[in-house]
Order: C-alpha cells, then sequence, then structure tokens
C-alpha cells in the first residue's frame, strides 16, 4: 500500500508538470503568434563618454635581465665557499681562495727552461773559433796548393835532366864501340843517368806526399764548415724549443692570471653548487650571481595578442597574493614563437614577451609569479556602453535594442576598444539614445517596453 501511494504521488507530480508545460507553450504562441502588443518590463541604460582600457592578462614571472655563473677557471685545489644564497657581494670581491702554489711555480720552471735555451742559443750563435780555425786551414790549403804546384814543376824538371842524361848514356854507349869514348867517361855517363833518376823519382814522391797533403788539408775546411752548418741546425732546432718553451710559460702565466674567483658586480649570490676545499676541475659550477636591481619580467602570450603589442607598452602588474600594482612596458618581442597546451589541452602558438619594470617593489625575488595586464589600447574620451547591452549576429557583426517611443528596434553598432567590462561604440549609437540594459533571445522588434526604475 505504502508503494502504491508513492506511485500514485508521482503521477499526479509528473501531471501537473505538463499541464504547467502546456499552459506556458500555449501563452507564448497566442502572445507571439496574435501579434500582442503587451509590454514587457527593461532595464535602461546610456551611452556615456568616458576613459576605456583595452588589455588582455597573462601569467608572468620575474627573472633578472643578466646573471652571471661562476665556474673553475682552471683545475685546481680551491678553499670553502663561505657564501650563502641571498648573501649580498660587491665587485672585486674574493669568492673563494685557489691554491696558486702549482701555477707560480710552473712560471718558474718555464722561465728556467727558457734561460737555459737561451744560453745555449747564446753558445750556438758564436762562431768565432770556427770562423778562425776555417780561416787557418784556408790559408793552409793555398800553401798546400802552391807546394803541389812546385812539386809538380820539380818533377818536370827532373823529368828534363833524366831524359838529358838518358841520351847521353845512349850515345856514350854507341861510341864504345869504335872506342871514341873511354870506360871513364861511360862510367860518368852512366853515373849522371843513375843520378838524375834518382832525383826524379825522389821528386815524384815529393809531389805526391804533396798531393796527399793537399787532399788531407782540403778535408780541414770542409768538416768545420759541416761542423758549422750542424751547429746551424741545432740552432733552429734550439730555436723551435725556445718558442715552444715560451709558449708554455704564456699558457703557465694566463692560467696563474685565470686562478682567481672575484666577482664581476655589484649583486647578490643567487645559488651555490659547490662548498669548496677539494680539488674540481676546470669549469665546474661555483655560484650564481645576479644583480636584483636589473629585474625584468618574462610573460608567454598567444601570438594573435602580441601582433598588439609595440616595444614600450605598458603593462600593469599585480601579485597573486596582493592588490598592490606596479607598472612596465615592453621591452623585447621575441622573434620565434612556440606550440604549449593550454589547461584545456589545446594547442596553442604563443612568443615569448620581455617587459623591463618602472618601478621596484619590496620583496619581489626572482622566479615570483605576478598576474601581466597588457594596455593595448587607451581612449579617454570614447563612447562607453556596458558589455552586457551589446549582441552578436550569426555574421558577427553586433547589435543593440534601442529604445525609441517605447519601441524596441535592433541598432547595428560598430565596436572600438574592448575592456572587460565596457566596450566603446564608434558607430551606431549617441550618448542621447537608450538601450536595453540587459537584453535577451526572446526580444523581437518592434515590441513595446516599459522601463524599470532604478
Amino acid at each position: 500500500m505504502k508503494h502504491s501511494g508513492a506511485l500514485y504521488l508521482i503521477v499526479q507530480i509528473s501531471h501537473r508538470k505538463k499541464i504547467m508545460h502546456f499552459l506556458i507553450v500555449a501563452c507564448l504562441t497566442t502572445i507571439l503568434g496574435s501579434g500582442c502588443r503587451r509590454e514587457i518590463e527593461v532595464e535602461v541604460s546610456q551611452p556615456y563618454h568616458g576613459s576605456i582600457e583595452e588589455s588582455f592578462t597573462e601569467s608572468a614571472k620575474t627573472r633578472l635581465a643578466n646573471t652571471y655563473p661562476i665556474t673553475m677557471p682552471v683545475t685546481a685545489r680551491i678553499s670553502r665557499i663561505n657564501l650563502e644564497p641571498g648573501d649580498g657581494i660587491v665587485t672585486s670581491q674574493q669568492l673563494a681562495e685557489i691554491d696558486l702554489i702549482p701555477f707560480e711555480q710552473k712560471v718558474i720552471e718555464d722561465k728556467a727552461s727558457i734561460a737555459a735555451l737561451a744560453a745555449q742559443m747564446a753558445v750556438t750563435d758564436d762562431n768565432s773559433l770556427e770562423n778562425s780555425a776555417l780561416a787557418e786551414l784556408n790559408s793552409t790549403l793555398k800553401a798546400m796548393e802552391e807546394l803541389v804546384k812546385a812539386a809538380a814543376l820539380q818533377v818536370e824538371a827532373e823529368e828534363a835532366r833524366n831524359s838529358h842524361a838518358q841520351k847521353d848514356l845512349e850515345r856514350a854507349l854507341k861510341l864504345v864501340e869504335t872506342h871514341a869514348v873511354s870506360e871513364k867517361e861511360i862510367d860518368n855517363s852512366q853515373l849522371h843517368a843513375d843520378t838524375s833518376l834518382i832525383e826524379l823519382r825522389k821528386e815524384q814522391f815529393n809531389y805526391a806526399a804533396s798531393s796527399a797533403l793537399l787532399a788531407a788539408t782540403a778535408v780541414g775546411p770542409r768538416a768545420v764548415k759541416e761542423y758549422m752548418d750542424r751547429e746551424q741546425l741545432e740552432k733552429r732546432v734550439t730555436e723551435h724549443q725556445l718558442a715552444e718553451a715560451q709558449a708554455r710559460l704564456s699558457r703557465a702565466e694566463h692560467e696563474l692570471n685565470l686562478a682567481s674567483l672575484k666577482s664581476p658586480i655589484n649583486g647578490i649570490v643567487l645559488e651555490r653548487y659547490q662548498q669548496g676545499d677539494s680539488l674540481l676541475t676546470a669549469g665546474t659550477r661555483l655560484l650564481l650571481l645576479g644583480n636584483l636591481e636589473k629585474l625584468e619580467v618574462i610573460a608567454d602570450v598567444l601570438t594573435e595578442d602580441a601582433v598588439q603589442l609595440d616595444l614600450g607598452s605598458l603593462v600593469v602588474f599585480r601579485r597573486a597574493s596582493s592588490f598592490q600594482t606596479f607598472t612596465g612596458k615592453v621591452k623585447r618581442i621575441e622573434p620565434a614563437g612556440f606550440t604549449k597546451l593550454s589547461s584545456l589541452g589545446i594547442e596553442q602558438q604563443r612568443v615569448n614577451v620581455i617587459i623591463s619594470l618602472n618601478e621596484h617593489p619590496e620583496k619581489l625575488g626572482v622566479g615570483f609569479r605576478l598576474q601581466a595586464r597588457f594596455l593595448t589600447g587607451i581612449k579617454n574620451n570614447a563612447l562607453i556602453v556596458d558589455r552586457g547591452s551589446i549582441m552578436q549576429h550569426t555574421d558577427r557583426s553586433y547589435y543593440v535594442w534601442k529604445i525609441k517611443n517605447n519601441i524596441l528596434l535592433k541598432q547595428t553598432v560598430k565596436l572600438g576598444l574592448k575592456s572587460d567590462l565596457k566596450l566603446e561604440v564608434v558607430d551606431g549609437l549617441t550618448n542621447h539614445d537608450h538601450i536595453v540594459k540587459h537584453p535577451t533571445t526572446m526580444m523581437a522588434e518592434g515590441m513595446r517596453v516599459s522601463v524599470l526604475k532604478n
């Protein structure tokens, strides 16, 4: 029985809803179909002259225009870094100590090597002894050449005497048969021929000995020249070694000069990556420095909004947890856009916009989130209507419901600047017109209206 009662109650309620729905539809059909002039009540507003700002809002984040990473300039042992993030620093302040002894010792060693090679070069350049020996040997060689020439002439003379003695002996021997000469004369001729032959052999020996001595003497200047040529080669080798030693010294001095960790700016420590007091390789990150006075803001905006911005466009910032506002201006619009997914998962083309601050609010640091309102247009004497008064056709044109003699008239309007709550009308209305403040889709042209008083 309880279930039957409940079912009966549900059926009655459903039946009553159907009756009410039928009566409402019938009433509206009767009113609209019969062209009934029943008045509807509306709120009315008037366009007015005032200021309007067109803008769009995006999330933004603070950053530093320039950061200064501090890395190990050389491979070395570093002392402990006592600076903490947030600590202030000044230009040329020592950030940490590097053990300089190995670098200083390397400079000393390279300088000593250069000094030794320079001394060796000086010795190699001193050819006075070799030149003196070469001059003496050349003089001796010339003397020996003259001696050989004299020996050759002496050989020729002895050959002539020997030839003459041999001919005398031959003639004497021919005369022996005729007894024209005595035996003593023949013996003298024989002795003279033998003596001249011995003298010839002696002079020939002297010539051979002089020639051999000349050849031996000629070796001396050649040996000295070869020695001097070898010294020149050694000199060129030493010159290359000296150049290499000077290059090593330059590198050692450069590394010694690099082995310094001093602040390049007045600012603060943003991050510390190493504690120090250890051996670190060149390029190891130590600190990140920055200057909070060089704070700027970056925001990624839709590319269709970015085309409305110019360099110097005004931007109004507000912190998420505060109503305090401060301003900046567009410093740079990056040339390359990128694709980003919106919170609804829709792909959007965006571009980064960099904004410089006109003021520096207290307690504003690096990486702080902000709301950035970009002003794309400002007009001080614009004809303004409330955004809720404007309606849109299917062709994306705009219109309002204007009231004339309590009759609704559809008036097409052309809009200018747009803000969140207000719109500028540049054509279609005057400040003397009356329009429906909150139009609905049920309104039709020719309807009679009565104005509600505020």
